[in-house]
């Protein structure tokens, strides 16, 4: 009995922080103002030309392949890539490399954020299993499909509206502020916003292909955030056992 209060009240002191009270309170407000209005959208109709069904989707969104959209959506992924792969080179030579022990948990970590938030949650759990349609093929948007709000999930044809993945990449490159949040806050601060405005550009990049809802952008990030959120944890960065 006295573990199972003990667990209870760690988790109810963790639920306390605000590096979980705030984000959650975000998401959960973002969400709620998605879901009584028509912002999700109202935020994509500056892309959509107006065109309606039978036309193709250059046609119905011409910002699909213009600049500095196109370039967004085809290399916008590879910061994540870099820093992900980085880290699992660093963690394996660090059993090699002395010099490079130090470095050990953070390579690791890297990689396996990469790997569990945008790669399993975002990629292969989320977007099989809620098959919300793309704003392109929903009917506000010149498509077939009903339009469905975040975490309604859909059925059908097979689609990946929700999360967007390559915003996922984006919000991914905060993974650093989660080593170094204890000893350098400011440091942190600078990754965070980094990581929410990658993640912001790449998923407006989306949605001016009609690939993605607002909705499905705020998800990626809220998504990776909790999910580095948890990995961290066991690592205990910047505690006694790192110095």
């Amino acid at each position: 009995m006295n573990y199972w209060g003990k667990r209870a009240g760690d988790l109810i002191s963790a639920l306390r922080r605000p590096a979980v009270w705030i984000p959650a309170a975000a998401l959960a407000a973002g969400t709620a103002l998605f879901w009584t209005t028509d912002l999700d959208v109202t935020l994509l109709r500056p892309f959509f030309s107006g065109e309606g069904a039978g036309r193709d989707l250059n046609a119905r969104w011409p910002q699909m392949h213009a600049q500095p959209w196109q370039a967004l959506n085809d290399w916008g992924v590879y910061p994540a890539w870099i820093l992900g792969g980085g880290g699992l080179i660093v963690w394996m030579a660090s059993f090699f490399r002395p010099r490079l022990e130090r470095w050990r948990d953070a390579g690791l970590f890297f990689a396996l954020l990469l790997i569990v938030g945008p790669g399993i949650v975002v990629n292969a759990v989320c977007k099989p299993c809620w098959n919300r349609p793309r704003p392109h093929a929903t009917t506000p948007f010149g498509g077939q499909r009903e339009f469905l709000p975040a975490w309604q999930p859909g059925s059908g044809a097979s689609d990946a509206s929700f999360p967007s993945g390559h915003a996922a990449m984006g919000f991914y490159l905060m993974a650093p502020a989660f080593v170094c949040h204890r000893r350098r806050p400011r440091m942190a601060a600078s990754f965070i916003l980094l990581g929410i405005l990658s993640g912001v550009v790449i998923g407006v990049a989306r949605m001016a292909a009609g690939c993605h809802f607002p909705s499905d952008v705020l998800w990626s990030g809220g998504l990776v955030y909790f999910t580095a959120l948890a990995l961290a944890a066991p690592f205990r960065f910047g505690r006694e056992k790192d110095q």
